[in-house]
């Protein structure tokens, strides 16, 4: 039996540990030991832990007295020695594969204890060429760098991903790409549990309320919309540090009976069910889960370009792709409010899209990564 143990941030809400739940839940644990090691103990997901998985936990939160130590430790007196023998503390087991589930912290600290595995993974997310957000993770602009160059194997969410992080690293090191676990059964299942009031033409749009997720972008779309004498409601789900800023931007445009803020679901595939359309307005995305969530439901897409959503809608295939900018976004949205022939057609078309994200697909390409 082989022992896998996984290094994750936290299990808050996002596509990331929604995936990392999914792939744990698929594991044959007649044939693994599985450990999660999670910086801190916390998340939505945290009661999604299949059963058979040991939980270990560097900090109960980012306020506790040990995290704030570490802080010291690593950001003033510029050390990660108090990280790496709280980590060698903590994890004082050896495995046959260690994989950091995400890119910043946990590859920082998947790089300080890269001799207790045999084989070393690092699961990269997100496209850090166009949105290189763990910059600040690390002490020198090459120590991320030199972090991911003790890995054995580099996994990447996306083929276009994967391409995007080779013209950002020059690293020669075996690169895959395997696609999240999407379940289609469960998601379908639970879309028909409950029922919410239906607008009469209902538009969705799921995720954090931070700046990459570009939600001011739909805020100015639905102006637009209103302006041509268009009828609809958006529904935003989600929470971050932008709610404040994003309701005063909706409010300012008056489109409080337009817009609504339903906060962080969950389980949102209700409101997916009952939706028209969906629409992510995202800077950049590696591989969204809610897309793939969207296409699972038979909700027709409207997605900026990224490489994630290109990634999954191809040359307009699958859905619609535009440019960043606010025309381009409005003009998708509206050729599928205007064609309902075009919104029935990408129904069908993102079911078929889903058939590559089955547990029966990815789990030998998981297995066959491990070596088993």
């Amino acid at each position: 039996m082989k022992d896998i143990l996984f290094i994750m941030t936290d299990l808050n809400g996002g596509g990331a540990e929604k995936s990392l739940i999914k792939l744990l839940e698929s594991i044959d644990y007649t044939q693994y030991r599985v450990s999660l090691c999670l910086l801190f103990h916390k998340g939505v997901y945290l009661q999604d832990i299949p059963s058979k998985v040991r939980v270990i936990s560097l900090f109960n939160d980012r306020h506790s007295l040990l995290y704030y130590l570490q802080f010291i430790f690593y950001r003033i007196c510029k050390s990660s020695c108090f990280l790496s023998f709280l980590a060698y503390l903590k994890i004082r087991d050896t495995y046959d594969v260690i994989i950091s589930f995400m890119e910043g912290y946990p590859l920082l600290l998947h790089s300080l204890i890269t001799k207790k595995g045999k084989i070393n993974i690092s699961w990269i997310h997100c496209d850090l060429y166009n949105y290189h957000y763990t910059k600040h993770f690390f002490l020198k602009p090459d120590s991320e760098l030199n972090s991911y160059k003790k890995m054995d194997k580099l996994v990447f969410v996306s083929q276009k991903g994967m391409k995007h992080f080779e013209d950002l690293y020059q690293i020669n090191i075996p690169k895959y790409y395997i696609y999240n676990i999407v379940d289609t059964n469960e998601i379908r299942k639970l879309a028909i549990m409950q029922t919410n009031s239906k607008h009469p033409f209902t538009i969705t749009s799921i995720g954090s309320l931070i700046p990459i997720k570009g939600f001011e972008r739909l805020i100015s779309m639905a102006r637009r919309l209103k302006d041509d004498g268009y009828h609809f409601c958006i529904q935003v789900i989600g929470e971050g540090l932008q709610k404040k800023e994003l309701i005063e931007l909706r409010n300012r445009l008056q489109l409080e009976d337009d817009i609504l803020f339903l906060g962080f679901q969950k389980s949102p595939y209700t409101y997916l069910q009952q939706s028209d359309i969906f629409v992510s307005t995202s800077i950049s995305e590696g591989l969204p889960y809610v897309i793939c969530e969207a296409l699972t439901l038979g909700v027709p897409v409207v997605a900026t370009k990224t490489v994630g959503a290109m990634e999954l809608l191809g040359d307009n295939e699958f859905g619609i792709v535009t440019e960043h900018d606010d025309i381009s976004i409005y003009l998708g949205v509206k050729s599928l409010m205007d064609n309902p022939e075009l919104r029935s057609r990408y129904a069908c078309k993102g079911e078929e899209r889903m058939e590559y994200f089955k547990r029966e697909k990815i789990m030998p390409e998981v297995y066959s990564l491990i070596g088993d």
